[in-house]
């Protein structure tokens, strides 16, 4: 009779307290049971308490895996892209744009014929035809992610083209045809000082694309010392150069991984494929392929960008992730679309 009377106690003082029908029965039953004390049935309540525990984590780990297999596979997935500029050439002329959340906006003046940008620490360098020909600008990046003030570099006499910023945002590197061949020079980031790059080959033998290390203590290039375009790279303070790239049909436009461990450049297999390659030598391995082609692909820890299509006259912008796989996110297109140039904080 006492035991009658704690269950029933027990059970009416849950009645009052405000349940959904199920969670009620439920839970109307388990207080019964505790208030009987009987350790037998106690003890089944506690073995049915951890198989619905149980079936409950098996469900949720279920999710995870599940959400993890939909990040490595086909299924649609949350990816961002930060902020970056490029070249697009329409009816012959070249232009600088901004890309931002979805939005690309036209940065440069009609006209000036600009291409080749490259970012760091808030500033922008890029080639201009404006002056009948080619020459190095620099300007910085408002908060609206537009250019300042721009200011001409160089002056020389020859194409001065394809500008690349060190990390420090203090040293430019730049490819000049002044002595005749095209070769790569260096330069404050103001102008001031320029000379050419010692590495190791002949006054006489092209040598362009310029790309800084992450850290800013080499400098990765193409030469065409051996008879076909590979990749290089040599102290930044100059020196012997060390190859990394033996493509066949020869290896383009070099850049770094944000880690500084391995080089991605464009081989022309084909249409164009993305290679990988350690950055102190060694076996290169393809990073990412599109049917049309793709190349000149840059990197941050978060997101890769590359152009398809990059040997016709309709090359886009494509997102990759750092692994080098495609995403279904897809960027709006202005014309023949180039240089992508991460915007670097």
């Amino acid at each position: 009779w006492r035991t009658v009377r704690r269950v029933g106690r027990a059970r009416l003082a849950l009645a009052t307290l405000p349940r959904t029908p199920r969670i009620a029965e439920r839970w109307f039953r388990y207080v019964g049971v505790v208030a009987e004390g009987s350790p037998r049935i106690i003890g089944r309540l506690g073995l049915d308490l951890a198989r619905r525990l149980a079936m409950r984590g098996a469900a949720a780990l279920a999710l995870i895996v599940g959400a993890a297999g939909c990040e490595s596979g086909s299924a649609p997935r949350l990816f961002t892209v930060a902020p970056f500029v490029f070249a697009s050439s329409s009816g012959g002329t070249w232009a600088l744009y901004r890309s931002a959340g979805g939005t690309v906006v036209r940065i440069s003046d009609p006209g000036m014929d600009d291409r080749e940008p490259n970012s760091a620490r808030g500033r922008i360098v890029f080639t201009s035809l404006r002056d009948g020909d080619a020459e190095i600008y620099t300007a910085t990046l408002t908060g609206r992610l537009t250019l300042g003030v721009q200011t001409r570099l160089t002056s020389v006499y020859g194409n001065d083209v394809e500008p690349a910023l060190d990390p420090s945002a203090t040293s430019i590197a730049f490819v000049s045809s002044r002595g005749g061949s095209p070769r790569i020079w260096l330069m404050g980031v103001d102008g001031a000082n320029p000379r050419p790059l010692v590495t190791g080959s002949p006054d006489y033998v092209p040598e362009v694309s310029p790309r800084w290390s992450p850290t800013g203590d080499r400098i990765a290039f193409t030469s065409t010392r051996g008879g076909t375009s590979q990749v290089y790279v040599v102290p930044a303070a100059g020196g012997a150069a060390v190859q990394l790239s033996h493509e066949t049909r020869g290896a383009f436009s070099p850049s770094w991984m944000p880690d500084g461990r391995r080089l991605l450049y464009t081989a022309l297999a084909g249409t164009g494929a993305v290679m990988s390659v350690p950055a102190g030598g060694g076996d290169a391995v393809v990073f990412a392929t599109a049917d049309d082609g793709l190349g000149e692909a840059v990197c941050s820890m978060r997101s890769c960008l590359a152009v398809a299509s990059p040997l016709g006259g309709a090359g886009h912008i494509v997102p990759l992730s750092p692994s080098g796989q495609a995403t279904r996110l897809s960027l709006p297109q202005v014309a023949d679309d180039h240089h992508p140039a991460l915007l670097a904080p």
